[in-house]
């Protein structure tokens, strides 16, 4: 019988206009070990093109943005998911100005290569080889923010794979195998943050195959757009012990410094705050 390998902590979060997707960087190797500096936020190209009523209009895009997606279960279903879905939202055209353009019709489009991706990989890595997307994107039909989740069903040696909206309102929601103890934490404090419960759920241990540096991304309008994280440790008394910087799951270090050396190059980052007072 397949099961889903969760080996990670997803969080999504709607709160008015804003909608967040926040994780955390470990890939588990099975008894080999792990590797901290897995990434599973992604922003997404998305362009689509209308019918061209003559040559020179072929090659203008009506609508360009960035969409957000999260992964969950296996890194080898998930990364080749995510490049199929660049390639397909990369790529669109409406046929006539009747095309249904709205997110869920959008979904139907990933939902293809989501199955046949899925499909490939099931019979050779078993449980290991299944996982799930957290797609979101703005609607062009509703002018909204969206969100998607693309999972498989699975009844005895049979899977299969579908989608449904999720979080319409207000709300958040965890995935993979720490959601458990995300739900937990959320429920005892509600005023934490999603980074913020991805990180005790990490300093708890409870789930070893939750842990690394915390990756963040939300919807700036109709773009996604992921951001670093600095972390501010504190201790009971409120003094500050210890911050670090993180872009994905690296530490960041002497940026500044290293820009004023030979090649002279800066990567551009925006960082989200989030503080953590040790118990």
């Amino acid at each position: 019988m397949f099961t889903i390998n969760q080996m990670t902590l997803v969080v999504i979060k709607r709160e008015g206009k804003r909608v967040s997707f926040s994780s955390d960087s470990r890939i588990i190797f099975g008894d080999a070990g792990h590797m901290d500096k897995g990434i599973k936020l992604f922003a997404v190209p998305f362009r689509i093109k209308e019918p061209a009523s003559k040559r020179e209009d072929l090659d203008k895009w009506a609508y360009q943005s960035q969409f957000g997606i999260a992964v969950v279960g296996s890194s080898i279903n998930a990364y080749s998911v995510k490049d199929a879905i660049s390639e397909v939202l990369n790529n669109i055209t409406a046929v006539t100005n009747l095309s249904d353009v709205s997110i869920p019709t959008i979904g139907s489009l990933i939902l293809k290569v989501y199955k046949a991706v899925s499909e490939d990989l099931a019979p050779i890595l078993h449980k290991g080889g299944l996982c799930e997307i957290i797609f979101g994107g703005y609607c062009l039909a509703t002018r909204k923010i969206r969100v998607l989740r693309f999972f498989p069903t699975i009844n005895e040696e049979n899977i299969t794979y579908d989608f449904q909206e999720i979080l319409p309102d207000d709300g958040v929601m965890f995935f993979g195998s720490g959601s458990k103890y995300g739900v937990e934490i959320n429920e005892a404090e509600k005023d934490l943050t999603p980074l913020q419960i991805i990180k005790k759920v990490i300093v708890s241990e409870k789930d070893k195959a939750v842990g690394g540096a915390l990756q963040h991304g939300a919807f700036n309008e109709d773009m996604f757009k992921i951001s670093g994280v600095v972390e501010r440790q504190f201790n009971k008394e409120g003094e500050l012990i210890k911050q670090t910087k993180y872009r994905r799951g690296f530490i960041v270090e002497n940026e500044k410094e290293d820009a004023m050396k030979p090649p002279y190059l800066f990567i551009a980052y925006g960082y989200q705050p989030m503080d953590f007072t040790l118990d």
